[in-house]
């Protein structure tokens, strides 16, 4: 297959009508507790992606990181940059989406999908009142778009236990958080990274589409290298200069003027930062530093 040929198919595959289907095939295969079924779909995967089968059925969450449709766009802009770049290893990284091809016939547990409403129904059995699931814009029909409400706020901790429990007041040790190595929270009403300093095995964060204003709390997540922010309240970027294996950051959309700690981040490769008032001399340091970045 050529690159052309697979940056079309994998297009497709991330579109987000398909990856609402494979949400709602693994959240429907959650709730009815099928984890043989569910076993086999991280099997399946597993060659070519890194997800580590567990009998604490920890791979679920690594799989909805995978397919989320939060990380639609983010996932959508690299397969274009990786295709622009006649990079074909690359974009072979995402090709695991094309094995699910067919996921409705792995999950013969679940009814028909074909009258599921593919409104935000993947929401962990919790009600996320106030803020929208999916990033992107899908179009809904008029009589079941989501309906909107005032905002509510929680910290990174809180968040998280919202969105594995529905509620705040159930308790989770900070080890937790050291287990894990990617987290995807966009649009979950963020506007305190108190509990992030905990995650200090992270790979991957995604915190686009809150209110945060303050990035302190990262200062120890060293083994990131990739960290969404778009969409948020941020000025001030100094602590990334800290995080040393940061290879892709979005800084979109937020009010960031400086950007000179990225210069002291030898493993960064791609910077977005649409929307905020960087400078165009300070872009072009960055360029010539070796970064691809989208101004």
């Amino acid at each position: 297959m050529t690159t052309k040929e697979l940056h079309t198919k994998l297009r497709e595959a991330y579109s987000p009508e398909n990856l609402n289907r494979i949400t709602v095939t693994l959240i429907g295969l959650y709730k009815e507790q099928q984890s043989d079924t569910l076993r086999q779909i991280a099997e399946m995967i597993s060659e070519s992606v890194d997800i580590v089968i567990d009998e604490e059925g920890r791979y679920f969450s690594k799989m909805m990181m995978f397919y989320h449709p939060d990380r639609g766009d983010y996932h959508r802009k690299e397969i274009d940059r990786l295709a622009t770049d006649g990079n074909h290893d690359g974009l072979l990284e995402y090709a695991h989406i094309l094995l699910l091809g067919k996921i409705e016939e792995i999950a013969a547990t679940l009814a028909s999908m074909e009258d599921i409403d593919y409104s935000p129904v993947y929401e962990w059995d919790i009600n996320l009142e106030g803020f929208t699931i999916i990033q992107d814009k899908v179009a809904y029909p008029q009589e079941k778009r989501p309906a909107t409400s005032r905002i509510k706020y929680y910290t990174f901790y809180n968040a998280v236990k919202m969105r594995l429990y529905g509620k705040t007041t159930m308790d989770i040790p900070s080890y937790y958080f050291e287990d894990i190595e990617e987290f995807e929270l966009a649009q979950s009403g963020i506007n305190d990274l108190d509990g992030v300093q905990y995650c200090i095995h992270a790979t991957s964060l995604d915190l686009s589409g809150n209110a945060i204003n303050d990035i302190s709390l990262l200062w120890g997540l060293t083994s990131l290298e990739e960290l969404n922010l778009s969409d948020n309240h941020i000025e001030e970027i100094d602590t990334m200069v800290n995080l040393r294996n940061l290879k892709t950051l979005d800084l979109s959309n937020n009010a960031v003027r400086d950007i000179a700690p990225l210069l002291k981040l030898c493993k960064l490769e791609y910077v977005e930062l649409t929307g905020t008032k960087v400078s165009r001399a300070q872009v072009t340091e960055l360029e010539e530093a070796g970064v691809t970045v989208v101004v």
